[in-house]
């Protein structure tokens, strides 16, 4: 498991670890610099560094929404936000022809994807299969978010929504190997 993925999980910890002890606008400056500090050690990589940036605006909103309004579900909402915004770039990017899963896997795995022209098929396929998950995943946060506490909906969120993931990556990781097998066959 790559660092950056383990380092994703970090403001979240933070967050929830804070608010069990701290104010909510504690909590919420926790999770925000823990949110900075990620953009801070991805900003090396152009493509991981500039959806970090992405994520980062939207968890500045929330951030200081949730700070003003001393609601940490303000905070949390931009979990869902993301989600329902994403779907957006993923389409922008097959229009342009270079679907964000092909750039993704590029830059991951460049020995295996090079083979694979950036607007293959394959890729575009992906790109929109990510697209309406980000949506179903975004409403079901937002639906969550809305119904259940805080502590409730970190857990929630994750329980749901680690599996779902990771079985989309593991579905695109092979997906994408059969490809490259098949073009390199």
């Amino acid at each position: 498991m790559s660092f950056r993925i383990l380092l994703s999980a970090l403001p979240i910890v933070v967050f929830f670890a804070l608010s069990r002890v701290a104010e909510p606008w504690l909590s919420i400056l926790g999770g925000f610099t823990a949110s900075s500090l990620v953009l801070f050690v991805t900003r090396g990589n152009r493509l991981i560094a500039s959806l970090t940036a992405f994520g980062f605006a939207v968890v500045t909103v929330t951030a200081a929404l949730g700070i003003a309004l001393d609601s940490e579900k303000a905070y949390l909402a931009s979990g869902p936000i993301s989600d329902l915004m994403f779907p957006f770039l993923y389409l922008w990017s097959i229009r342009q022809r270079r679907p964000l899963i092909g750039e993704v896997a590029w830059e991951m795995f460049p020995a295996l994807t090079r083979v694979i022209p950036k607007d293959a098929k394959v890729f575009m396929l992906l790109s929109l299969g990510w697209a309406a998950f980000d949506v179903v995943h975004g409403t079901i946060l937002g639906l969550l978010l809305r119904n259940l506490s805080v502590t409730e909906y970190i857990i929630w969120s994750r329980v749901i929504g680690w599996p779902l993931t990771g079985a989309l990556v593991g579905i695109s990781a092979i997906v994408i190997y059969r490809e490259a097998l098949r073009r390199r066959a």
